[in-house]
């Protein structure tokens, strides 16, 4: 029997992931902080008086990416390279825009000149890896995601978890493991990266492993009982239902004796009722009657 996660588990993941990703690194013009429409109208007004402003056609080009008019975006990065060749970043925004925009091949283009020009930019590795994924190219994916984490000053939890997925994506889910846990070493116990972790370990049947795991997420937890409710789950999970069951009592028997005003709240009420569900569920325990013994 074949235990290792399938294809389908993993691109689950890496779907999650990338939905969780913040990917706008690019800051956002000082100049007003209005509704991008308003501004991207004010900003064009602008560029209308002033057309060869390669500064201001460069802020509408930004503004018109975050707005998701990334066609009009590259268009004008293309006068700003007319206007001022070089002087502003306009590869690393043309690949953010062409990949946003499904011409990937476009994107990587660009970031391979950006990365040429700017060798170990985070940024354009981040989204070169992202290129390289769609591209069906998945040593070099993974290569631009390891290169782009190592250069990363401040890699936040979204990006530990994103490389970490496409890692197990591709069958290194130990290296996977030790990326999110560098992630937890750096920025400290982040329930999302636990999590993730967790998620793996389980994938891996490890289930041992996702419970030390998950112990150490509960103990820095403000709360303890949402935590209790995913070991009993977890130990359901791995077939230890003699477990499970008294995790899920003993869980129960915590919310009662909470104060009335936490036990009556909507998150204590809704684990009681989760707790008493599971219960439920569990297959009775098997009663030996002494003629058997």
């Amino acid at each position: 029997m074949n235990d290792k996660p399938s294809r389908s588990t993993w691109r689950k993941l890496a779907a999650f992931a990338w939905c969780a990703v913040v990917t706008v690194w690019l800051p956002a013009p000082a100049w007003g902080h209005g509704p991008l429409h308003e501004r991207i109208a004010a900003l064009t007004a602008e560029v209308a008086t002033r057309p060869d402003d390669a500064g201001l056609r460069y802020q509408l080009a930004e503004i018109c990416y975050q707005h998701g008019d990334w066609d009009t975006a590259l268009k004008h990065l293309v006068r700003v390279d007319e206007l001022a060749p070089g002087q502003f970043p306009t590869d690393l925004l043309r690949g953010r825009a062409a990949l946003s925009a499904g011409k990937t091949d476009d994107a990587k283009a660009a970031l391979d000149r950006f990365i040429t020009a700017h060798p170990g930019n985070a940024q354009a590795l981040y989204l070169r890896a992202r290129a390289f994924e769609r591209l069906g190219k998945n040593d070099e994916c993974l290569n631009d995601y390891r290169a782009a984490l190592a250069a990363d000053k401040r890699p936040e939890p979204d990006v530990f978890q994103e490389v970490a997925v496409a890692l197990a994506f591709r069958g290194h889910e130990e290296e996977a493991l030790r990326v999110l846990d560098a992630g937890m070493a750096k920025l400290g116990v982040i329930p999302t990266l636990g999590l993730k972790a967790m998620e793996m370990e389980v994938s891996l049947k490890r289930y041992d492993a996702a419970l030390l795991r998950l112990d150490a997420m509960q103990k820095a937890a403000p709360r303890p009982e949402p935590w209790m409710a995913k070991r009993a789950a977890l130990l359901e999970q791995a077939g230890r239902i003699d477990e499970s069951r008294a995790a899920w009592k003993s869980l129960v028997t915590h919310l009662s004796a909470l104060p009335e005003t936490e036990r009556r709240s909507h998150a204590m009420s809704k684990l009681a009722e989760q707790s008493k569900l599971a219960l439920e569920k569990l297959p009775k325990p098997t009663i030996t009657s002494p003629s058997s013994r």
